[in-house]
């Protein structure tokens, strides 16, 4: 300690004022070091991971919009998926029931209804129903709106009329109704093959020809 005061008092004012500067730049580097540089790169890294958390916020809400859109797009499907699936027969003797429920809700009478054999994809199963009719020519039109907008998913393909009687708008149609069902969960496996067997009261027992 004596040293370095005697090595002080001999110097002059310039060297003291040099010897001041020196020891301010060393503690400026020293403080610089030791405190400025660990946290400016500290800062650094967390800016730096605002930055990706804000890429990822940024992603989420995106993510966020996709989801809303498809859950209203799903919300838009969902009355047109069957949420249980049956054996063909019962899926066949419900598509049978649903015709029969919209010719009568057209005033529309069945002669007669010949359900085929259904046909499976990977994505959904198909039915097809031939049928004769009978009725006004309004009603019967109405008719087949009702199956083409039906929320059903079926639709007439094909289609015929004829006159029954040259002084009346009542006619008599041949069509071809076709049914699709998609299950809610995907494909499962079916419980029952399809078959021409199936049991179809209106077929059986068609109800006299007006």
């Amino acid at each position: 300690m004596n040293t370095i005061t005697q090595f002080i008092a001999g110097l002059n004012d310039n060297q003291k004022k040099l010897l001041v500067i020196a020891l301010v730049i060393v503690v400026a580097a020293l403080f610089d070091r030791l405190l400025i540089a660990p946290t400016m790169a500290r800062l650094t890294f967390i800016n730096e991971d605002i930055t990706k958390e804000e890429a990822l916020i940024k992603q989420d809400m995106r993510f966020l919009g996709y989801k809303d859109r498809i859950y209203q797009e799903a919300q838009q499907i969902d009355p047109y998926l069957t949420k249980t699936v049956s054996t063909d027969e019962e899926m066949i003797a419900a598509f049978l029931k649903k015709i029969e429920s919209l010719a009568n809700q057209s005033k529309v009478t069945l002669i007669k209804i010949n359900p085929a054999a259904g046909e499976q994809t990977q994505q959904f199963w198909k039915y097809q129903a031939d049928l004769e009719c009978s009725g006004q020519l309004a009603d019967v039109v109405s008719f087949m709106h009702l199956v083409d907008t039906a929320t059903d998913l079926m639709k007439v393909v094909k289609f015929n009329f004829a006159s029954k009687k040259s002084d009346t708008d009542e006619i008599k149609a041949t069509m071809t109704i076709e049914k699709i069902v998609i299950p809610f969960k995907g494909m499962p496996v079916k419980a029952v093959g399809a078959n021409n067997d199936h049991p179809n009261p209106l077929q059986a027992n068609p109800p006299a020809s007006p």
